[in-house]
């Protein structure tokens, strides 16, 4: 199978762009899982149910990586909630059509195997070792059993070794590298002039029979969509926290409970000299990179500065100018054979040369910081906030399941739900489908308040969570109908558009009139003086050269090349802006393979591995999903 599957993408070469197979998980939405309990899975793959219980934990996980990730560039109400919790069930069910593809070829994860990937998550290691206690410990602040860890890690490495093999069976050969360097290096020459279409505007006078006529031609656009201002109430934990206090006792006992988990990292601090080598560089270039670093470590063995060889010799721009200084870091945060070596030397010492993916390095263990337990002063606020955290969520999930209930006992109404959580009833700016302010933002929000239910029935929404611990629970509140902008006012946009589209037309023309004369013969510069242009050169750039527009260079690209008997290639075309561009390409040169670097070599074989890993992963799911049955009750549900 692996074969088969690799023979259909190992034929697929070019510069393609393939989005990340999404691996994080969200939940359908809290205020349905709530209400519909006759809903008992999210999804169903071959009789295996993916439950919302799995999900809510996801969703939440989901939420806290991406807020992490983005930081203040994180905004609720950019993000589709419908299309993220749709590609996180697909997720899912991608996850288990690839684990029971694993476990029907076979494939078992061994007890040994299962606790060696254990014990080397860095969070249950104390002093360098896996601690028992602390496992159990961390686990429990989770809400998760051993057993119930050890057997999600059995099924995840279960699928994760039909993965790897697949990856692994990924691979570029020499022949293509070449092709694919003679591309992405090929160098273009060509001439070019541009008509703009921006001077012509000013020439064109639509009149009033033209602009009624695109008026009506054009009535969908020019229509005032629906409209509503809805009644809202809010629960988030803004105001959950405001009366819960947090006792002295509750933080020494926390103290206690996470004293190892609070111990801080042992840190090194370490300099290093590196001498670059291609992970698949051949003997004699190994071999001659040897000992150029051999030399270097004598003169450091025979009292030479350390610093000021870094200097001089290694190859690591970003700490070179520093002395070779990496600053401190923990374990496992560098490459393994880097990392073994930095925590097996004594303070002081250099080590012999060490070998990585990289090339050879030449460390000094300049300092180290022991780990230590820290004083509860000084992590007493933090222990206070993350207590505080607990409750407040704890509470919050009450509450959801209360507005909930209370919303949809009393359908027409928000005040019941307002009364029973002292919440208060507000009012929003009107919105319609597409946008709106304020909650208006939420794409969650606009989809509530234009459901059937909502809009036509006039019942409450179902809470609408527009972030972390933060629901929202609506109805309309005043309703405007959708009706025709009136002319008046967007006469001024009409009149603007027929300028642009009719100034392009007059572009587009005048360049392709252009273009038959310098197909015919006339030279570029004679026609470019006659209609007051200038004729622009670019002399052999690569795709990435700056100072073009990105349109244009990626229009020449696409050009086929000259004749061989040196006979030109004459093109036309429209930028987005309106302009029309006429190219006259002169010569095309592929990029000679030989010319590429090491590290260039390295890069584009990494590159194109991934690229092909990616395909194969997307290939197997895609097979495996044509032969599995999947049943999804949304989509059932959905009309």
């Amino acid at each position: 199978m692996l074969q088969a599957l690799r023979d259909r993408v190992m034929g697929v070469l070019g510069w393609i762009v393939i989005g990340l197979i999404i691996v994080t998980f969200a939940l359908f939405g809290l205020g349905s899982y709530l209400q519909d309990h006759s809903r008992a899975y999210a999804a169903k793959v071959n009789d295996v149910e993916i439950t919302p219980g799995e999900l809510q934990v996801a969703y939440q996980n989901q939420r806290a990586n991406m807020e992490q990730m983005l930081g203040d560039a994180f905004k609720p109400g950019l993000i589709d909630e419908r299309q993220l919790k749709r590609q996180a069930l697909q997720s899912l069910i991608s996850r288990q059509l690839i684990l029971q593809a694993a476990e029907k070829d076979g494939l078992v994860v061994g007890d040994q195997l299962l606790a060696a990937r254990i014990h080397a998550i860095g969070a249950f290691r104390k002093d360098g070792k896996f601690d028992a206690d602390l496992y159990q410990q961390l686990l429990a602040r989770q809400g998760q059993t051993p057993a119930g860890f050890e057997q999600q890690m059995r099924l995840m490495l279960t699928g994760q070794q039909l993965t790897d093999g697949l990856s692994s069976s990924a691979f570029v050969s020499a022949a293509e590298l070449g092709r694919v360097y003679r591309l992405q290096q090929q160098k273009r020459s060509f001439a070019y002039l541009t008509i703009p279409s921006k001077p012509l505007q000013a020439a064109i006078k639509p009149s009033e029979a033209d602009i009624k006529a695109y008026y009506d031609a054009h009535a969908a656009a020019f229509t005032t969509p629906q409209r509503v201002r809805l009644s809202y109430v809010r629960l988030n934990t803004q105001t959950l926290g405001k009366d819960i206090q947090i006792d002295e006792q509750a933080v020494r006992e926390e103290y206690e409970q996470r004293k190892n988990a609070l111990k801080t990292q042992e840190q090194r601090r370490a300099s290093h000299i590196l001498f670059t080598l291609a992970a698949d560089a051949d003997e004699a270039s190994v071999e001659t990179t040897r000992k150029e670093a051999e030399k270097v470590l004598q003169q450091i063995r025979d009292g030479a500065d350390f610093a000021k060889l870094a200097k001089q010799y290694s190859d690591d721009p970003g700490s070179a100018e520093k002395g070779g200084d990496l600053g401190y870091f923990g374990a496992g945060n560098m490459v393994p054979a880097f990392d073994q070596a930095v925590f097996s030397m004594n303070k002081g010492e250099v080590s012999d040369l060490v070998r990585s993916q990289f090339g050879f390095h030449i460390i000094k263990l300049t300092d180290i910081k022991e780990s230590e337990i820290q004083p509860l002063e000084k992590v007493h606020d933090e222990l206070v906030k993350d207590l505080k955290q607990r409750q407040i969520g704890d509470l919050y999930y009450e509450q959801l399941e209360r507005l909930s209930n209370t919303a949809f006992e009393n359908p027409d109404s928000l005040q019941a739900s307002a009364d029973a959580l002292g919440l208060q009833i507000m009012t929003s700016d009107w919105l319609n489908a597409d946008s709106g302010t304020g909650i208006g933002e939420y794409p969650g929000v606009r989809a509530a308040a234009f459901s059937d239910d909502v809009l036509e029935s006039g019942n409450n929404s179902e809470p609408v969570e527009v972030g972390a611990d933060d629901a929202i629970v609506l109805r309309v509140k005043d309703r405007e109908p959708a009706h025709p902008t009136p002319l008046a006012e967007v006469r001024e946009r009409i009149i603007t558009q027929l300028k642009q589209e009719r100034a392009a037309q007059a572009a587009r023309e005048k360049g392709e009139q252009v273009l038959q004369q310098l197909q015919a013969g006339k030279p570029m510069s004679e026609l470019a003086a006659g209609e007051k242009l200038s004729v622009k050169t670019a002399e052999a750039i690569t795709r990435d050269a700056p100072g073009y527009n990105p349109e244009l260079k990626q229009q020449v690209f696409r050009l086929p090349r000259p004749g061989e008997d040196g006979a030109t290639v004459d093109k036309g075309f429209k930028l987005a802006n309106g302009d029309f561009v006429v190219v006259r390409l002169k010569t095309v040169t592929d990029a000679d393979p030989t010319a590429m670097t090491d590290t260039q070599r390295t890069q584009l074989k990494r590159g194109f591995e991934n690229m092909r890993r990616n395909l194969t992963l997307m290939t197997l799911v895609d097979e495996l999903r044509r032969h599995a049955e999947v049943e999804i009750p949304e989509d059932r549900d959905t009309p």
